[in-house]
């Protein structure tokens, strides 16, 4: 019975230790923000960068103060009405209802899929290509969805190169992969593939160093350019595991992002099924 006692207060004592640390986690990440004026002041912080990463930044952090001024200005007319809700829409699901201000991407009945305002024929129109390709880059769609600028083709093979230098898989994520029975879902091997890369997270890690709330944008923008660059390769892993030889995809950094993910896969060699 004491050593049963002895080992109930120990384990309390470790509880209370971890859960004190936590609260001092937590009070200097919130002391850290404290007297900042955190939503009008978008910066890039510190952080090593590249060069296209700090282009990248910079021009994020120029959309949202822009935005973040054009926010309180529509708040001044926030009593304005904008429709009326019938029950009919409400049973829909929501359907025809304005209930949310967004720029990145919209879905109209008549025209379509729109990026920043442009149909998904002007974006493949307008942003850069592959040489000799026709179809525009994922990488520079993505770019304009973060900075709703077309980039140039210099940006957008800058952007290419950062996400092939963020590509690898860690080792405890392949020895997570393989431990996963064949069987399982594909989407559900991803899933887990993407959960086992939070160990490596840079927001988690500078939230527990009490970043201030101002800088959050910019590591939760570092690990979307992680996940981006290691879904694919994760999923080819997968592919090769699941419906083929289980061998390891061979990665070609000379490639663009789909075209790489294209030849990872091994399904077509042609150029073409790279292209679409």
């Amino acid at each position: 019975a004491r050593a049963s006692s002895s080992n109930t207060a120990c384990v309390a004592s470790f509880g209370r230790q971890v859960a004190m640390e936590r609260i001092g986690r937590i009070a200097k990440h919130v002391n850290a923000g404290a007297g900042l004026d955190q939503h009008l002041t978008p910066a890039p912080t510190s952080a090593a960068s590249s060069a296209i990463m700090t282009k990248l930044k910079g021009k994020i952090a120029a959309l949202a103060k822009d935005r973040t001024a054009l926010k309180a200005e529509l708040l001044k007319k926030g009593d304005t009405k904008i429709q009326d809700v019938t029950v009919e829409m409400a049973i829909n699901g929501a359907r025809s209802m304005k209930t949310m201000v967004t720029e990145t991407s919209d879905l109209d009945a008549n025209k379509g899929i729109a990026y920043r305002g442009m149909s998904l024929f002007e974006c493949n129109e307008k942003l850069p290509k592959a040489p000799g390709g026709e179809a525009a880059l994922p990488e520079a769609a993505f770019w304009l969805l973060l900075t709703g600028e077309v980039p140039t083709s210099e940006d957008v093979s800058a952007l290419t190169a950062e996400l092939h230098s963020r590509s690898a898989l860690p080792q405890n994520v392949l020895a997570t992969l393989s431990s996963v029975p064949k069987e399982t879902h594909p989407m559900t091997q991803l899933s887990i593939c993407m959960l086992a890369l939070q160990k490596d997270s840079k927001f988690a890690k500078k939230y527990d160093e009490g970043m201030k709330k101002a800088e959050y944008w910019e590591w939760a923008l570092e690990d979307a350019m992680d996940l981006v660059a290691k879904i694919p390769v994760a999923a080819a892993h997968i592919y090769k595991r699941t419906f083929k030889d289980g061998s390891a995809p061979t990665y070609n950094s000379k490639l663009d992002w789909a075209g790489n993910y294209a030849e990872m896969l091994g399904v077509n060699s042609s150029e073409d099924f790279k292209e679409a």
